[in-house]
């Protein structure tokens, strides 16, 4: 009742479109904040060794081994003599902290404290599995359209990041699949989709583009990143021009379908300075200034095209 008071508040200001996730307790997850890059700048990284040594050795949750393939926990093996204390408390600020609100973003030299009211939070989801949180979210959801339509309010939900099952927690919006489910589940347009290239390329297993062709129309929102993928499971924000998301095609897609759909860049990398101002992670001044300019260019490229009727 609280949150349909809100949309109420919300379309009557005249905001329609609300971004929102349903990823129980921890929202998106890396390892290292400023990973280098060789051209001087860098970047978020996600290192699922090092994700897996937080789970194991640092939250300590039970069987938590068993979440990992042999691969990776033989990674694990191999930090575990070179995972000094600083390294651990890094690991603490970059997974729990820094870029997570449930500690309020406050940076302590006590790793315990935060550890503890992560351990805490994870016992809220104690025998919820995948059915159950999606029961959850189409109850959500059928509860809030009708003050949806009322306002002309887009509900788009944004995809979990990484796209993958992590901490043993249930994650429901990380494929095709997933994304079928949620749109069939509620049919009402208001219904829809954050399309977060940067989320969806981090999982090998989705096709970003076809994935952008095939849920257009339920699109209210555009996220616009990419990721690179390496093949033992970790994965690097990469250069919006670049990784495997094709900003290009997407914007195709997305101008062909609806030209005044809401966008923009995200998690973009640190540079001239912008690892000293103390900006959330991922959310540096320069960076997302870059992007913002390439794909302004690609934007103004791909509308002249279609003007033209070359696509």
């Amino acid at each position: 009742e609280n949150y349909k008071e809100s949309l109420r508040n919300l379309g009557k200001a005249g905001v329609k479109t609300i971004c929102y996730n349903f990823m129980p307790v921890l929202d998106w997850a890396r390892t290292d904040l400023e990973y280098p890059n060789g051209d001087g700048t860098s970047n978020l990284y996600f290192n699922k060794a090092e994700f897996a040594y937080f789970d194991i050795y640092i939250l300590k949750r039970e069987n938590a081994e068993k979440d990992y393939d042999a691969v990776t926990l033989s990674r694990v093996e191999d930090l575990r003599p070179v995972m000094t204390p600083d390294a651990e408390h890094r690991l603490v600020e970059n997974i729990i902290v820094k870029t997570q609100g449930f500690v309020n973003g406050n940076i302590s030299e006590d790793d315990e404290a935060p550890v503890a009211t992560f351990r805490e939070l994870l016992k809220l989801y104690e025998g919820i599995d995948r059915d159950a949180l999606r029961a959850n979210m189409k109850y959500f959801l059928e509860a809030i359209m009708p003050v949806c339509n009322e306002y002309d309010i887009n509900m788009c939900v944004h995809p979990d990041d990484p796209p993958l099952q992590i901490l043993g927690l249930p994650r429901i919006v990380t494929c095709d699949d997933d994304i079928k489910w949620f749109l069939d589940a509620v049919p009402d347009k208001h219904n829809g989709l954050t399309f977060c290239s940067g989320s969806l390329s981090a999982g090998a297993h989705n096709n970003v583009p076809e994935l952008a062709r095939k849920y257009a129309d339920r699109t209210w929102f555009v996220h616009l990143r990419s990721t690179s993928v390496l093949p033992n499971g970790d994965f690097r924000e990469a250069p919006h021009l670049g990784g495997r998301a094709d900003i290009i095609e997407l914007v195709r897609v997305f101008e062909k379908t609806n030209p005044e759909l809401p966008m923009r860049v995200d998690h973009a990398p640190l540079m001239l300075g912008d690892e000293k101002m103390g900006y959330n992670a991922g959310y540096s001044f320069h960076g997302r200034m870059l992007a913002l300019g390439q794909v302004g260019g690609v934007i103004a490229t791909v509308d002249r095209d279609i003007k033209e009727g070359k696509i």
